[in-house]
């Protein structure tokens, strides 16, 4: 636990370092829309806009893989029942034939 706090310390500072060092404001024009901002910031969104990004390209495999994976723990657990079912029925007629 301490690894990452003082992980996101660091990342946290760096972040800092970054944002002052890069405080000029550019002017961001996307199709209609222009607004200024610092170099920072408009990095900072380009960075969070390609991750919400990469998570949306993401996620169908990994619902895919999930629901797999429930679909095997349930045929498991089914599996289990069953030879639960038989042990019992082979303990059961060890038990009357003795």
């Amino acid at each position: 636990m301490e690894f990452y706090l003082i992980l996101a310390a660091i990342i946290g500072v760096l972040f800092a370092a970054f944002a002052i060092q890069n405080a000029s404001p550019v002017a961001v024009k996307f199709l209609v829309w222009q607004f200024e901002s610092s170099l920072a910031v408009v990095i900072i969104l380009s960075l969070l806009a390609g991750m919400i990004l990469i998570f949306l390209i993401s996620l169908p495999g990994r619902l895919k893989r999930r629901k797999e994976l429930f679909d095997k723990n349930r045929k498991i657990n089914e599996l289990e029942k069953q030879l639960n079912e038989l042990k019992q029925k082979i303990g059961g007629s060890e038990s009357s034939s003795s």
